[in-house]
């Protein structure tokens, strides 16, 4: 089979393509024939910079990618017999882009209704439901969203309760109509767009951009900010860093709104052919304009 190796910190073009064996089904084990994985920003960060996240940095090589879609087409004797040719989404840390991956963790595996397609639940990302806790916490009731187009940002505003709440998806000029056309229910705007002052605010920082918070903290007396994107920064005061937590029952939710069109999956461009430093580069280079998704 191939696997999808980062073997340096010289980015995207290092990327190697590396045959390895099939894994033998081990008695706890489902062995899945990946059928479609997400590009993550994740991944294009860490291919140049082993510092880029907050998570434990593997040891090089590792496969990239983290989640993905397939079928079992075997399963250990420890595990249920019924999982043969199920569709499945799964997580996995170690590395997702190969061919085959044996799965023997039960809890990150999840079976897939037949009303919802592989690319689609290729997108699925708890991240937003971090940000949408913290900010249903708040008692603020004006919430601007930076990096709104962002697969992460899509999902997290369409899962937010906004009753008694205003919400500000803040865009560049250029995702602006991307964003409107997606989600129509929703007014996009732009840094240039926020005219007028705020008596209070939180913003869900996915973005990153620091220039774009300092120009909408300009129009916010008390500001809070909850960032998935920055880590450490020293300009404002009330800033609290998230970031994921696994927790099985928050993947099913996801599984069971898209089944029901509670929510709209925002699939991207689509490459073929092992095509990952091709998917690479077109995230990299291109605003979002929903998950890019790699055919195995």
């Amino acid at each position: 089979m191939i696997s999808v190796k980062q073997i340096d910190y010289n980015g995207i073009d290092s990327l190697k393509y590396v045959n390895e064996p099939v894994p033998k089904v081990t008695d706890n084990g489902a062995l899945i024939k990946v059928t479609v994985l997400p590009v993550v920003p994740t991944d294009v960060k860490k291919e140049s910079d082993p510092n880029a996240t907050s998570e434990q940095f593997e040891k090089l090589p590792r496969t990239i990618g983290v989640s993905g879609v397939g079928r079992v087409v075997a399963v250990g004797i420890n595990r249920d017999q019924d999982l043969v040719n199920k569709r499945v989404f799964f997580l996995n840390p170690e590395g997702s882009f190969s061919d085959y991956l044996l799965n023997e963790n039960s809890n990150w595996l999840f079976e897939l209704p037949d009303c919802l397609s592989d690319n689609e639940a290729a997108t699925l990302t708890a991240t937003s439901l971090v940000l949408k806790n913290e900010i249903e916490e708040s008692d603020l009731s004006n919430i601007f969203i930076t990096g709104a187009n962002s697969v992460i940002g899509i999902y997290l505003i369409q899962q937010l309760n906004i009753a008694n709440k205003t919400i500000y998806p803040i865009v560049t000029p250029s995702s602006k109509k991307y964003l409107n056309e997606f989600l129509p229910d929703f007014q996009a705007y732009t840094v240039a767009d926020i005219v007028g002052n705020f008596d209070s605010a939180i913003i869900a920082d996915i973005a990153g951009n620091m220039k774009i918070l300092k120009e909408l903290s300009q129009h916010i007396t008390d500001l809070s900010i909850v960032s998935i994107a920055i880590m450490k920064q020293s300009e404002f005061s009330d800033f609290k860093f998230v970031h994921e937590s696994f927790n099985r029952g928050t993947y099913k939710y996801l599984i069971k709104e898209l089944s029901n069109n509670s929510l709209k999956a925002p699939v991207g461009k689509v490459f073929y052919d092992r095509d990952v430093k091709s998917a690479q580069h077109f995230l990299e280079d291109n605003h979002s304009r929903g998950r890019i998704l790699v055919k195995f």
